[in-house]
Order: structure tokens, then C-alpha cells, then sequence
């Protein structure tokens, strides 16, 4: 779980261009939209809302599934290690 937000949060992280959720394209059949509001990254699956990633974690609607193990390494962990990604980003 906390692998799969990792994840989310990275791949909010590399959008170039963020969307807020009024300008957001209607064609586009899954998009991730900002909410600055809600401080807060909106994933969109077939104009529906199927996740939202914030302050306080993964959010989703449906099922979960992966295929390895499950680690909960507490959140100073998660803070070090987003952390230490930011600072090999800021160094390449």
C-alpha cells in the first residue's frame, strides 16, 4: 500500500503541466487534476474520480491489488525516503 502511494505521489510528481479540475480536457480518458483547494491530486478514470492522493494518504474508491508484500514502515520512513528523492531530482 504505502509502495503504491510512493508511486502515485511520484508519477503526480513528473506532470509537467498540472490541470485544475475546471480546465481539465474532456477528451482525455484518464487524467490526474490538482485540487488546490483541497490540497490534493484527483485521479480520473473515464470522468469518473476513482482515487485521491492528499496530506493524509491514498484514498480509492474500488479495490486495491498488488502482487508482492504489504510493508508498513511507519511515516518517518516515507519522509526520508521522498525526501532523499527530491534531493537525487535536485542534484541530476
Amino acid at each position: 500500500m504505502r509502495t503504491f502511494i510512493s508511486l502515485a505521489a511520484l508519477a503526480a510528481a513528473f506532470i509537467t503541466t498540472p490541470v485544475l479540475a475546471e480546465d481539465a480536457p474532456d477528451n482525455q480518458a484518464v487524467r490526474i487534476e490538482t485540487d488546490q483547494a483541497a490540497k490534493a491530486f484527483i485521479f480520473i478514470i473515464d470522468d469518473e474520480p476513482v482515487a485521491m492522493l492528499d496530506k493524509e494518504g491514498l484514498h480509492v474508491v474500488e479495490n486495491i491489488e498488488y502482487g508482492r508484500s504489504l510493508i508498513d514502515t511507519g511515516p518517518q520512513w516515507v519522509k526520508d525516503k521522498i525526501a532523499s528523492g527530491a534531493k537525487e531530482a535536485a542534484d541530476d
